[in-house]
This record gives structure tokens, C-alpha cells and sequence, in this order.
């Protein structure tokens, strides 16, 4: 009696088309929900590093000014004494640009995200920080 009803029809080896179909849709449809919010978590992310890198940066740019009277030249100068090393920015993988005025009294610290390969490119076109000013979005 068990064998009887354990049997399956020839006809019944598999799943149908139809419910295949439905399984796929329904998978399409997660990934389509899914997808652009990881990629939207992972920009803001790379967002959230690149000011703290930034800030970073500024702590120590203000150590060597508050030693020296005047911002360094270049960044590779606080490296060792005031800073362990200098992360990459994340948004665009190159360094950040920083440029200081003639008689060395201010500066500015930016990071402008490539539109084309970048990972933040759709959450701000750009960071800059100036001691007046703090972090700021462009």
C-alpha cells in the first residue's frame, strides 16, 4: 500500500515550467530591490571614510601648524611625527589635493571623486575642508 501511493506518475518527475517561471520572478524581483541599496550603502560608506580621512588629516595639519607656525609644504611632511600614513581617498583611490597659501597661514584639504569611476559619484560631487570652515560638501 505504501509503494502504491509513494509511486509517482511517469508524468510527475519535476517541478513545471510555470512553477520555475515564478521562482526566477521572484528571485529577479529581490535582486532588483536589493541591488541598488547595497550599492547606495557601499557609496555612502566610502563617503563616511573619506571625511574621516579628512579629518584626520586636519587634526594633524593643525598639530604641525600649532609646532611650526605654518602648514607644511606637502602632506608627505606630516608623515612619521603627526600622522602614521596618509590614506588614499576612497571615493576616487588617488590622494587627496591640498594646497596652502603663499605665506603658509591656511589651506585646504579636498576630495573630488572621479564621475566616471568613482564610488561616491552619486552621493556628493565633492569634500573640501579649510580651517575657517571645517568639512563641507561642494
Amino acid at each position: 500500500m505504501i509503494r502504491i501511493l509513494s509511486k509517482r506518475r511517469p508524468r510527475e518527475r519535476g517541478f513545471t515550467l510555470i512553477e520555475l517561471l515564478i521562482v526566477v520572478a521572484i528571485i529577479a524581483i529581490l535582486a532588483a530591490i536589493l541591488i541598488p541599496n547595497f550599492l547606495q550603502s557601499r557609496a555612502s560608506a566610502s563617503v563616511a571614510a573619506s571625511k574621516s580621512n579628512m579629518r584626520n588629516l586636519a587634526t594633524a595639519l593643525e598639530a604641525y601648524q600649532a609646532d611650526k607656525l605654518r602648514y607644511p609644504a606637502t602632506l608627505p611632511n606630516l608623515v612619521a611625527t603627526y600622522i602614521g600614513s596618509i590614506a588614499p581617498d576612497p571615493c576616487s583611490a588617488t590622494a587627496y589635493s591640498y594646497a596652502v597659501d603663499a605665506d603658509g597661514s591656511t589651506f585646504s584639504l579636498s576630495s573630488q571623486p572621479n564621475p566616471w569611476t568613482s564610488n561616491c559619484k552619486n552621493v556628493v560631487p565633492g569634500i573640501y575642508y579649510t580651517p575657517s570652515g571645517g568639512l563641507q560638501n561642494r
